[in-house]
């Protein structure tokens, strides 16, 4: 993949996907989204806004990414099978991201069971680690899991990631602080 390092792009491809960077006038496909995939989000992420399933809070969503995209400070990718392009099957973001001398984010991503184990997430996920790298200027990119979540350890190892312990009560979900593993992704060179 060879792309301009130096801003972040609408739209980016692999193999077999899109990702895409979203302004407000996709909020009802997010929406379509989220809606299809929450019973499977919920399970591991925070409580949420009363009216976070709405077409109006998704706009104020897509507006501030948008921005921060194009301000290099956050980066939600949506990714879309080349083959269905305009529907959405997951993210991949990168947000807590700390210039200099850090250098680092995290990630985070999510994609709907009815694309779980068909190598999607992976090919995503390796891109957006591509992708983002110089545009954020990262030489670190941290990811926590619930020790439970064994596909999710599964995959950031077979994306090169490493585990590095525990975060003790690092992240809430459900209203509850719980325990993460803690996992980094160390790119190759030391150099940006």
């Amino acid at each position: 993949m060879e792309y301009d390092n130096t801003r972040f792009h609408q739209q980016y491809e692999t193999e077999r996907l899109l990702l895409k960077i979203l302004d407000e006038k996709y909020a009802n496909d997010v929406l379509a989204f989220l809606n299809e995939g929450s019973s499977a989000f919920d399970e591991y992420e925070s409580e949420k806004a009363s009216d976070f399933y709405t077409t109006s809070f998704q706009q104020r969503v897509l507006k501030v990414e948008y921005n921060m995209a194009i301000n290099k400070s956050a980066v939600r990718f949506y990714v879309f099978k080349k083959e269905d392009p305009y529907r959405i099957i997951g993210t991949v973001s990168f947000s807590f991201v700390r210039q200099s001398p850090f250098h680092s984010a995290m990630i985070g991503y999510k994609f709907l069971p009815s694309e779980w184990h068909k190598g999607y997430a992976l090919e995503a996920l390796s891109a957006a680690l591509y992708i983002a790298r110089p545009i954020l200027e990262l030489m670190r990119v941290e990811a926590f899991v619930l020790p439970e979540n064994r596909p999710s350890q599964k995959l950031l190892s077979r994306a090169g990631f490493s585990l590095e312990g525990t975060a003790n009560k690092v992240l809430e979900v459900n209203g509850i602080r719980r325990d993460h593993l803690q996992y980094s992704y160390l790119y190759k060179t030391d150099s940006l």
